[in-house]
């Protein structure tokens, strides 16, 4: 009788030890599962691809870099804007699916989990507000990113419809194809004082 009791009792500190893990893996994996549930669908593809998702399409046609660029304002001769890294250049063209839309976010991802936003300095370089993309016409537009240099291996450019709710939206995942080799030629040949819309220096 005294042995059905202690292997009892052992019985059930080893299933309240399992319970117990259970419970601690599974509050460690909700987080990281709720986010996962709040990001934006994504659609994957590299450069020169349509990538679809159900909202737009985006091709990215060029990459390029800069290592300073041409200011907005005309007037006089001012300064170019420059950067401590590289600018990098993104021109691409989107259409939407169904109805107008604006790309609200956009930004560059890189190795290591380090991100930066379009459009550093808007006020001072002269590439415009993003447009507004209609059902099956393909617009041009560009997306321009300041980072240090040692981060445009390996980038991923993200853009979306962004919204209060990130689940709801839609977004494009594109690989610029950025290996060492790339872009250790890109910074390399890089321009000073590069017009973005003229689409150089």
């Amino acid at each position: 009788m005294n042995v059905q009791k202690v292997l009892l009792k052992g019985g059930a500190g080893i299933g309240g030890t399992v319970l117990l893990a259970g419970a601690m893996w599974m509050h460690s994996l909700k987080p990281h599962v709720r986010a996962a549930e709040l990001e934006p669908i994504r659609g994957g593809g590299t450069v020169g691809e349509e990538v679809r998702n159900r909202d737009f399409s985006v091709r990215v046609e060029k990459v390029e870099a800069a290592k300073s660029l041409a200011p907005g304002l005309s007037l006089g001769n001012p300064p170019p804007v420059g950067t401590d890294g590289i600018y990098l250049v993104v021109r691409a063209r989107a259409t939407s699916h169904r109805e107008p839309l604006e790309l609200r976010t956009a930004e560059l991802e890189t190795p290591g989990g380090f991100t930066f936003e379009d459009d550093p300095r808007p006020s001072t370089v002269s590439g415009g507000a993003q447009p507004t993309f209609q059902p099956m016409i393909w617009t041009p537009t560009v997306f321009v990113f300041e980072l240090p240099k040692k981060r445009l291996e390996g980038a991923h450019l993200i853009v979306g419809t962004g919204g209060l709710l990130p689940q709801l939206s839609a977004a494009a995942d594109i690989d610029l194809g950025l290996t060492a080799a790339k872009a250790d030629e890109l910074i390399r040949n890089a321009p000073d004082r590069y017009d973005i819309k003229a689409g150089g220096s």
